[in-house]
């Protein structure tokens, strides 16, 4: 984009959802796209156009978000990759590493691109410690557990969550890496 030439101001929200949706991509990828955007928006617009001329260009580009998921790094060959699942199984099972094997998932995890940043954060704050978070929330609850039947029941359900919970977090960590390398 020129900086003596305005650019309409629907072209200008079109940057900016440009903008937020790539804002996943790594720096230099998210650069280029932008430039290379603004400066097809600079060429293909004319300040004189009205609003159904300037949303006819924009239709022809494309949905940003769209744009951004052509952009975005996946493996090629459909399936998870090594580093996603040798992550699924550190977060699981690192904590018996001597806590280093977890610590390790975390940085696969946080470091991959299958994943959103929500995902990353679930895998993360969800018992970390994997099993070896577990292990460890199941003996200070049976050692801290009395006799009556109420907190016998609490200790059961709060055992069950403990239990289940790095499970279902390596299911959904392991659809979300398989829809993100389906794309």
């Amino acid at each position: 984009m020129s900086p003596a030439t305005a650019m309409h101001p629907l072209a200008e929200d079109y940057l900016e959802r440009l903008r937020y949706a790539a804002r996943r991509l790594p720096r230099s990828t998210r650069q280029e796209l932008l430039a290379q955007i603004e400066a097809h928006l600079d060429e293909a617009l004319d300040p004189s156009m009205s609003n159904a001329e300037v949303l006819t260009v924009l239709e022809r580009l494309g949905d940003p978000e769209d744009i951004v998921e052509a952009q975005a790094p996946t493996p090629t060959n459909g399936k998870r990759g090594g580093r996603e699942s040798a992550a699924i199984f550190l977060l699981l099972f690192g904590f018996f590493l001597l806590v280093v094997g977890w610590i390790v998932g975390l940085v696969l995890l946080w470091t991959s691109h299958a994943w959103r940043i929500r995902d990353k954060l679930i895998g993360t704050m969800v018992l970390p410690g994997g099993f070896g978070g577990t292990a460890f929330g199941l003996q200070r609850l049976i050692a801290g557990t009395g006799s009556s039947v109420g907190s016998n029941v609490l200790a059961v359900v709060i055992g069950a969550v403990l239990v289940l919970a790095p499970i279902f977090t390596a299911i959904y960590l392991a659809r979300t890496a398989a829809q993100a390398s389906s794309r």
